[in-house]
């Protein structure tokens, strides 16, 4: 049985992967997380019951807590973050901990024992969005877009540019040790189980007190539902063609926060008037990606349209 570590586990995209590598019995996969964003719900308890599946809590940024997890693994899909708007301004120290040093940890234990198949590194999109905002590269934007952040003062780059150090981390570490990576770069995941800070959940906890009201309205984004994100990273994780390569996971499908928040409306029945508010200072203005090379080396194509994507995601947030 392939041994497969997914950390970060009980969050968001880590609990769908698990979740999905773990409907087969030849996988064994070892969850990950500590519970510092992640929910240890009756979902995940379930997850972690099947005979399949261990759970490890850990602290990845305690070194001596990554040298005592089991050695024997085959793939590593390292989803652990510290991620939410809300989090890039509140709590920005935190944030940059628990997203560099976990992976310079694993990458030392994981990669240096020669025996790793993939290290498969979640990767965003925030890592290149000053780029669009301030140089006006083109959107949907491909792989090779140059890395940048806006200013270093914004507490906002918290998250993008620690998941830049990551992608350098993991792309020169892995080399280092001879080991087989893929970076993941995600673009707006949505779904089921996200947490509540970001727009998606953030609106439907707002609409379900009869609050309409949206921030950064004319900002553009694309949303993947988190099966189709997850199935991608999977099929990239197992490709051939993924090896030693960044590839966007997302949607070419660009929509304003405006637009999204009419549509959610529409989905649920809502009615009333959207109180709109400009976005928080350095906020990305367009995103999408360009996934070209996803598709060229996984045939990807979505099977989830934003309209039932939506649906689904409210029917976990209304009830």
């Amino acid at each position: 049985m392939p041994r497969i570590i997914v950390t970060g586990s009980a969050g968001f995209l880590g609990y769908y992967l698990a979740h999905s590598l773990a409907q087969s019995s030849k996988n064994e996969v070892i969850c990950i997380d500590n519970f510092i964003r992640g929910e240890e719900d009756e979902l995940y308890r379930k997850l972690i019951e099947r005979p399949n599946v261990t759970h490890i809590c850990a602290d990845l940024t305690d070194q001596s807590a990554v040298r005592a997890l089991p050695n024997d693994v085959d793939m590593v899909f390292h989803m652990a973050a510290l991620n939410g708007t809300q989090n890039f301004y509140e709590r920005p120290f935190e944030v940059v901990r628990c997203c560099t040093l976990p992976t310079m940890f694993l990458i030392e234990k994981y990669a240096a024992s020669g025996k790793l198949s993939r290290f498969v590194y979640a990767g965003t999109s925030e890592a290149y969005a000053s780029t669009v905002t301030r140089f006006g590269w083109s959107v949907p934007t491909a792989e090779d877009v140059p890395l940048s952040f806006d200013d270093v003062m914004n507490s906002r780059w918290s998250y993008g540019a620690s998941k830049m150090h990551g992608e350098i981390a993991t792309v020169n570490g892995c080399r280092n040790y001879g080991t087989p990576f893929t970076i993941v770069r995600f673009h707006n995941a949505y779904g089921p189980r996200m947490g509540d800070k970001h727009v998606v959940p953030d609106f439907l906890m707002r609409a379900k007190r009869g609050v309409f009201e949206l921030f950064g309205y004319e900002d553009t984004r694309s949303f993947i539902y988190a099966e189709d994100a997850v199935r991608a990273t999977i099929d990239l994780g197992y490709a051939a063609g993924s090896v030693d390569q960044v590839v966007n996971v997302g949607s070419e499908d660009e929509i304003t926060i405006e637009s999204l928040g009419r549509e959610i409306m529409r989905v649920c029945g809502f009615s009333g008037d959207i109180k709109l508010h400009p976005s928080p200072q350095g906020s990305v203005k367009r995103r999408a990606p360009n996934i070209g090379r996803l598709r060229r080396i996984t045939g990807y194509e979505p099977r989830w349209s934003l309209e039932d994507g939506l649906r689904k995601t409210a029917e976990f947030y209304l009830r």
